[in-house]
């Protein structure tokens, strides 16, 4: 028999008795009982605290007995709402006497909890693999409600979806002046209870915090110790790139009988060194599995969402 997936609106043929189907375009499981727009991942079944380790221990300057001296304080797992939509349009962009355009396909989630808006934002949640809702999963422990509705999620989305756009144009021109939106596009996918893991671990007496998806295991954001040694030659790292500099600076300045070569080079020194420095002098760092972190974005999760436990 031919059905059409609710999920993604794809038609394909299937046995007449099965009960269950999975679509083979978007991954949706249902079967003829099961209706709506709220939908939910399934947990993995793997331990999160043996995949946290296992991913700790591939960080650059780890302690070699991270395994044998850490050990897990507490674990819990989060349903988060989140309003899935598949996202497009097009911009131009006017800069001086030309134009630009830009274009954006995009599947978004707009997080609809507080607690998790920050750690999630703009974060590449998959599109296969979600189930219709189970109306026991709103007794459990870690179970969020939305904390607005659906109109209020697709303003936010056409924010993202222009945020994305203008960012696209910028990469075209730096001066922009003027942005003209056209053909914004915003098809609602439903509101997805997705799981996210906040898992709590002690090393030599200190403890530690981490974030992973709950439905791929990966490492959203996870704080770490760093070894003595590997602090040590990123101090020593930054003071030779600051001292290198000087020295140049001073051989240039002796010469044209001026300051600007020292100041010319002492200060790019110092800023291209600071990063280093500061990550030598702290105990713990934060690494992700998912993107590259800036020192803001390092830590304002962890302090954040802190409050959960």
């Amino acid at each position: 028999m031919k059905v059409t997936c609710p999920g993604c609106g794809a038609s394909f043929e299937v046995p007449e008795t099965v009960k269950t189907i999975t679509c083979p375009y978007c991954g949706l499981v249902f079967g003829e009982k099961v209706q709506g727009d709220h939908y939910y991942f399934p947990a993995i079944r793997e331990e999160p605290y043996r995949i946290l380790l296992g991913f700790l221990k591939r960080q650059f300057g780890i302690p070699i007995d991270i395994e044998l001296n850490s050990s897990l304080l507490d674990q819990k797992l989060y349903y988060v709402p989140v309003y899935f939509y598949y996202m497009s349009g097009k911009a131009i962009g006017i800069c001086g006497r030309r134009e630009t355009v830009a274009y954006v396909c995009h599947h978004g989630g707009v997080v609809a909890s507080t607690d998790f808006e920050e750690l999630l934002a703009d974060y590449p949640f998959p599109i296969r693999g979600k189930r219709f809702f189970k109306k026991e999963l709103e007794e459990f422990e870690g179970y969020h409600e939305p904390e607005f509705g659906e109109d209020r999620s697709r303003e936010l989305a056409e924010e993202m979806l222009k945020r994305k756009l203008v960012n696209e144009l910028h990469k075209q021109c730096e001066d922009l002046d003027r942005v003209i939106f056209e053909d914004l596009r915003l098809d609602y996918r439903g509101l997805v209870h997705y799981p996210i893991y906040h898992l709590k671990y002690s090393y030599k007496g200190e403890s530690y915090e981490a974030y992973l998806d709950g439905s791929d295991g990966k490492v959203i954001l996870a704080e770490h110790p760093l070894k003595l040694e590997t602090r040590i030659v990123e101090i020593s790292t930054a003071i030779g790139i600051i001292s290198a500099a000087l020295v140049i600076g001073s051989i240039l300045s002796s010469m044209i009988h001026t300051i600007i070569p020292i100041l010319t080079s002492i200060i790019p020194a110092i800023a291209s060194s600071f990063p280093l420095l500061k990550r030598g002098v702290e105990l713990r760092v934060t690494a992700s599995e998912l993107r590259v972190l800036t020192e803001e974005q390092s830590k304002s999760p962890i302090k954040i969402l802190t409050k959960l436990i």
